[in-house]
């Protein structure tokens, strides 16, 4: 009998041991730096100071004197925030932009505004509070001639910053 017992305890840890050796299988590797970089060039993302910067045109882009996110821009940003958590990147800077029209500071509440109403949609996609970094710049970093309709609506933008370890 006690035979039997021994044989069926060793068929319990053994069982035990394959089932915890297939959980930690299961959970894929981070991906490397060169994938993480290559996938973030791939969806737009260009080397920017410390880390990497993403622009995302016409889906990150506010009306005059609007700090709310469209639904393309919620869309884009949806999208981008599943890249970047498949990517293992846990940390998100989230810069908002106006053009020169206004004073300065009232641009620069209203940028920040903008990156605040990213950050709400990145929350509500799960994103912890405490991971999302949030810049207003007002009309400091145009991105094309404010002189022009068409570039002051290229300046009213929010620009989404990850850093890859």
């Amino acid at each position: 009998m006690s035979n039997s017992i021994d044989v069926l305890s060793r068929r319990a840890w053994l069982a035990a041991l394959c089932c915890a050796a297939v959980a930690g299988c299961a959970t894929a590797p981070p991906p490397s730096k060169e994938v993480k970089i290559a996938t973030l060039k791939k969806v737009g993302f260009t080397p920017a100071g410390d880390g990497w910067e993403l622009s995302l045109g016409v889906k990150l882009l506010f009306d005059s004197d609007v700090d709310s996110l469209s639904d393309e821009g919620r869309a884009a940003v949806s999208d981008l925030s599943r890249t970047l958590r498949e990517l293992g990147i846990d940390r998100i800077r989230v810069d908002g932009h106006t053009d020169n029209v206004g004073t300065d500071k009232y641009n620069a509440g209203l940028s920040l505004r903008r990156a605040e109403s990213v950050a709400q949609y990145l929350r509500d996609v799960g994103w912890r509070d405490d991971s999302i970094q949030r810049r207003g710049f007002g009309a400091e970093k145009p991105v094309a001639d404010n002189a022009t309709p068409a570039g002051r609506a290229q300046n009213r933008r929010v620009v989404i910053a990850v850093h890859v370890d």
